[in-house]
C-alpha cells in the first residue's frame, strides 16, 4: 500500500489509482520562512470534507461533513427544479465535538449523531461500497448503497501542493449508480434508485489559510442508457496534476487546464466551461443556489453554488464525441479564509 508521505517527511505527488496509506501525521509542516511546525497548530491545520451530491431530473440533494480541525460543520439541503428549495439543514460546532471523520480516504466510517439526527457514511475502496445513512431535523431522510471501487468506477485521485509547504490529496468519482437509495423528506418519497445518480467528493490534506476556487461537476445517465459525469475545478491546483477529468460509461478522461466564463454580476446567465484542447465545450444554465457567508474572526467563508443543467460536448480521445444534454449539476465559486 503506497504512503503519501515519504520518509523524509515530505509528500509524494501524483495521480493516485492504487490504494494508499494516508499518514498525513509523518508529513513536516512548515511555516512561511520553512521552519517545521507542530503540536496543536499543525494538528488545526490539517482540514479534511466528504461531500455527497444525489442528482436527478428533478431534484438535487447535497451532504457534507467538514473537518477544519478547531471546528466541524456539517449541511445538507433539497432543492427541487420545479418548486425551488424544499429543505436545508446546517449545525457547527468547535472541534470535532460528536464528530467521528477518519483521515484514511479508502476506507472509513463518519459518524455523527444528535439527538435524532445522525449522519453516517461508509466508504471502503477493498469492499467497493459507499453507503450513507442520514436523518435530519425530523424532516429528511436519505439511504444509499453503491458499488464504488478504484477498478470499477476509476475516480480522480490527485496529491497536489497547495503552496510550497502545504498539499491536498482529493477523491472525485461520478457518476456512481446505486443499488439502493430511498430519499424522502416529510415521510413523502422524493427519489429511488432508478432516477438518480450520486456524485463524491472526499478531500484532505493541509490546504490553504485562504483557498478560493471555481468548480463544476455533473453526473447522470445520458438519454436513458450512457452514464457520464465530470469535475473541472480552477484555482485550486493546478500547478502539477489537474483535478479535471469527465467519465462516459465509467471510463476516465484527465483534462488539463480548464477556464470558466461567468457574470459576477449576474450569475445566473449561462456559464462556459471549456479546456485548453478541445475536450471539454459545455455549458451551464443555473436555476437556483445555495449562498453562504461568514465573517468571524477566525473564519471567513463566501460561497455560492447554483444547481442547474449542462449542455454541450465532451471528446473522449480516440472514441466518438459524447453529446451532452440536459444533464443536472452544478457549479460553484469559493472564498474561504480557514
Amino acid at each position: 500500500m503506497r504512503p503519501i508521505i515519504q520518509k523524509n517527511g515530505q509528500p509524494e505527488y501524483g495521480v493516485l489509482d492504487e490504494p494508499i496509506r494516508f499518514n498525513h501525521e509523518d508529513f513536516i509542516l512548515r511555516n512561511f520562512f520553512g521552519k517545521p511546525v507542530g503540536g496543536i497548530r499543525k494538528k488545526l491545520a490539517y482540514h479534511a470534507f466528504n461531500f455527497l451530491g444525489v442528482l436527478s431530473q428533478e431534484h438535487i440533494a447535497g451532504v457534507a461533513v467538514v473537518n477544519l480541525g478547531y471546528m466541524h460543520a456539517l449541511f445538507a439541503y433539497v432543492y427541487s427544479f420545479s418548486q425551488g428549495m424544499l429543505f436545508s439543514w446546517e449545525t457547527k460546532g468547535p472541534g470535532l465535538g460528536r464528530l467521528l471523520f477518519p483521515a484514511n480516504p479508502d476506507e472509513y466510517e463518519i459518524l455523527w449523531e444528535k439527538g435524532k439526527n445522525r449522519v453516517h457514511i461508509e466508504k471502503s475502496h477493498a469492499s467497493g461500497r459507499l453507503e450513507a445513512d442520514i436523518r435530519l431535523g425530523g424532516r429528511f431522510a436519505l439511504r444509499l448503497s453503491a458499488p464504488y471501487s478504484l477498478a470499477g468506477n476509476q475516480p480522480l485521485r490527485v496529491l497536489n501542493p497547495s503552496e510550497p509547504f502545504r498539499w491536498t490529496f482529493t477523491e472525485k468519482g461520478m457518476p456512481i449508480l446505486p443499488q439502493e437509495l430511498s430519499m424522502t423528506l416529510d415521510g413523502r418519497t422524493l427519489e429511488g434508485p432508478e432516477n438518480a445518480t450520486i456524485l463524491y467528493d472526499w478531500s484532505g490534506g493541509y490546504l490553504r489559510r485562504q483557498t478560493n476556487w471555481f468548480w463544476a461537476a455533473f453526473s447522470g445517465v445520458q438519454e436513458g442508457k450512457l452514464p457520464v459525469g465530470a469535475n473541472f475545478a480552477a484555482l485550486t491546483n493546478e500547478t502539477y496534476f489537474s483535478e479535471n477529468a469527465f467519465w462516459v460509461n465509467n471510463r476516465r478522461t484527465r483534462v488539463p487546464r480548464v477556464i470558466f466564463t461567468f457574470d459576477y454580476d449576474d450569475p445566473f446567465r449561462p456559464w462556459t466551461v471549456r479546456d485548453e484542447e478541445g475536450l471539454v465545450d459545455l455549458t451551464f444554465h443555473p436555476a437556483g443556489e445555495r449562498s453562504e457567508k461568514i465573517n468571524a474572526l477566525v473564519i471567513k467563508t463566501y460561497f455560492r453554488q447554483f444547481f442547474g443543467h449542462f449542455e454541450g460536448v465532451l471528446r473522449p480521445p480516440e472514441a466518438d464525441p459524447v453529446e451532452i444534454s440536459g444533464v443536472r449539476g452544478f457549479t460553484e465559486f469559493h472564498r474561504a479564509l480557514w
